[in-house]
């Protein structure tokens, strides 16, 4: 029994002074290397230090008990919430940290330290310590005095320089750095690359600054962030230097935003080029002084069914053929002072085919040297479709006179029918009777002339409705006016009344008479059909005016100046909403049912009077001529149309 009470007592002395023995060792470990151990539970919040960190901070040991909270209270203030920050990433995402800073006594005495720590993942503790480095902080400020004599260089270059340590911290920066990372010259030295670096970045130019130690002659484009946010796009070189015992990275930081910017401008503008130029429906190339074609674009292989590569070995006179013996490029390259030129001309296909094709082709100078860009484009439906328009425009004016005088004809039958055989027949036989009393007989004779007279309208109307070729001639307009309008009278409802607002003057044109009948009819059941079932008042009012060089008609209508005559055709309808005064000219627009209405007559009244050379508009009331000049402004639509009159 006390055989064993003492083996139990040796092995606890043994046990006792082989720790003491450890103890021992660590202390001067700790006082040779300068460090205070650290220790922190993450999860009982209990934190430790070695007493060597009382030494190195100068503090007394009753002073002041370990925790966080006064450790962090340690260091210099300004260092304190980066302190703070550090523990508390390491205590949410583990890992390790080394950070520069200094100790602060109460006697207000700096202490240069290394504060490192790691997060040991079996135990949930932090580890760590606390160094003095203070002599190596000594030693940088010798070696920082070496520098002095190369700040003058730093200081005056156009680039950021930094110097680093081989830690990544910055030792030195010139002006042109200090502005860059938005920092006090004094207070660059408080940064390190972490600081200026995007987390992103941050491995990747770690790889790059490494590369420069060891002497790898290359550069790197990043972007610097400042201390206020201003973000720098730069291109980054280095060098490794040594300046006493120490190896150190000077690096060099170009502001390259500029250039950038540019460069981006470039891409934008080359990007919308091309996409403008291979997506126009046009053909477009580039050619060289002498015609050689530099560049085309899809649509220009499409037209001449060859390939890019065929055509970029070609001159513009072997795919092109003009009436002239001079192509455009060489009437360029005489004519100095003109920079463009239009022609008219074919492009040859790949099976021999000429293209009717329009030529615009201008001149300019790159790098010194003359070119020239071509836009090419289809002229075969344009030409094919010029006499399919003239046609379908014949075809258009009779088969609109034809309808609206079927319409006419349609009205006035059944009364003709009914009225004019018998009328004539029987006055012509009570005039025969009635040859001795002359009251008797003057009555007859009005009676026979009346139905004469009814007889010509039918004819009137027949001559009309035949569609045989007529030729412009001189007419005098008030008189074909006044024929038109006896059949508009016939056509339209007998609630409705028709005035003329006209002098004695004649009005001479030169025109085809059926055609300003047609203007005039088109312009009159337009107005009637506005008016509808009530009562109204359709007025046609003709007046002379002059148009000369300043009148606005020239600049809206692009008619010469000159004597004209305007012809007014009103009606008391609900008038023409503004909105579509400029459309009730085109082809088949109308504000009526399909069955009403084609949109076709008004389309055709233009179309005559600028083939006759003047012009017609849809105004409001009070711009109207007559209605300015003689009568109150009304609601209702108004139609205007100018036509040249022949010189007396």
């Amino acid at each position: 029994m006390n055989s064993t009470n003492n083996n139990a007592i040796l092995k606890k002395e043994k046990s006792s002074y082989i720790l003491d023995r450890e103890i021992s060792r660590r202390k001067q470990i700790e006082d040779c290397a300068q460090i205070a151990g650290l220790e922190w539970d993450i999860e009982t919040s209990e934190f430790w230090w070695s007493q060597n960190l009382y030494k190195i901070v100068n503090l007394d040991i009753q002073t002041l008990p370990p925790s966080l909270n006064a450790l962090i209270g340690l260091f210099r203030p300004s260092d304190q919430a980066k302190v703070q920050k550090h523990f508390e990433t390491l205590s949410q995402q583990g890992g390790s940290f080394r950070f520069y800073t200094h100790t602060l006594s109460r006697q207000g005495q700096e202490t240069p330290v290394l504060l490192m720590a790691k997060m040991d993942a079996h135990t949930n503790k932090m580890i760590g310590f606390v160094q003095d480095v203070g002599t190596d902080f000594k030693e940088r400020e010798s070696l920082l005095e070496t520098l002095a004599k190369y700040r003058g260089v730093m200081s005056g270059a156009g680039d950021a320089i930094i110097l680093l340590s081989h830690e990544g911290n910055i030792i030195e920066g010139n002006p042109k750095a200090a502005e860059l990372l938005e920092v006090l010259p004094d207070n660059i030295s408080q940064l390190s690359v972490d600081d200026i670096h995007d987390q992103q970045e941050l491995d990747i130019m770690m790889g790059y600054y490494q590369g420069f130690l060891w002497g790898q002659d290359q550069s790197a484009r990043s972007t610097i962030i400042g201390k206020k946010g201003k973000r720098t796009p730069v291109e980054i070189s280095g060098r490794s230097i040594e300046i006493g015992s120490q190896q150190m990275l000077v690096v060099i930081m170009r502001d390259i935003t500029v250039q950038q910017q540019a460069q981006n401008a470039l891409i934008r503008s080359e990007q919308r080029y091309r996409s403008l130029v291979d997506e126009a429906r046009e053909g477009i190339m580039l050619l060289t002084s002498d015609g050689n074609i530099l560049a085309v674009n899809p649509k220009l292989c499409e037209s001449t069914g060859l390939k890019r590569s065929v055509l970029l070995q070609s001159n513009f006179r072997d795919i092109t053929d003009f009436d002239m013996e001079i192509s455009p490029t060489e009437i360029l390259m005489e004519a100095n002072t003109r920079s463009s030129i239009h022609m008219e001309g074919n492009l040859q296909t790949a099976d021999g085919k000429l293209l009717p094709t329009g030529f615009n082709v201008a001149r300019y100078k790159d790098q010194g040297q003359v070119q020239f860009i071509v836009t090419a484009y289809d002229l075969t439906n344009v030409r094919s479709s010029e006499e399919d328009r003239l046609e379908l425009q014949k075809q258009l004016f009779q088969a609109q006179k034809q309808e609206l005088l079927g319409q006419v004809a349609g009205s006035l039958a059944h009364d003709f029918n009914n009225l004019l055989s018998p009328i004539l027949l029987v006055s012509e036989m009570l005039m025969e009777d009635a040859q001795e009393d002359p009251f008797l007989h003057g009555n007859l004779r009005n009676i026979h002339q009346a139905a004469e007279r009814a007889r010509r309208l039918v004819h009137r109307i027949l001559t009309y409705t035949r569609p045989e070729e007529s030729e412009p001639t001189r007419i005098e307009l008030r008189h074909e006016m006044e024929e038109t309008l006896a059949l508009l009278r016939s056509s339209i409802p007998q609630t409705i009344k028709i005035e003329e607002i006209c002098n004695d003057e004649s009005y001479y044109c030169f025109a085809d008479p059926d055609q300003i009948h047609q203007v005039i009819m088109n312009t009159g059941m337009n107005a009637a059909q506005a008016i509808g079932e009530e009562k109204g008042v359709i007025t046609f009012a003709m007046q002379k005016i002059y148009v000369d060089e300043n009148s606005e008609l020239i600049s809206r209508f692009e008619i010469p100046e000159g004597d004209y005559v305007t012809v007014c055709i009103s009606d008391t309808g609900p008038g023409i909403p503004e909105h579509i005064l400029n459309e009730i000219f085109d082809p088949f627009f109308t504000t009526k049912t399909q069955t009403d209405g084609s949109g076709l007559g008004l389309s055709v009244v233009r179309q005559i009077v600028e083939n006759h050379g003047g012009a017609v508009e849809a105004i409001p009331h009070g711009g109207c001529l007559y209605t300015s000049q003689n009568k109150e402004p009304t609601i209702g639509a108004c139609i205007c149309i100018y036509l040249p009159l022949l010189k007396e």
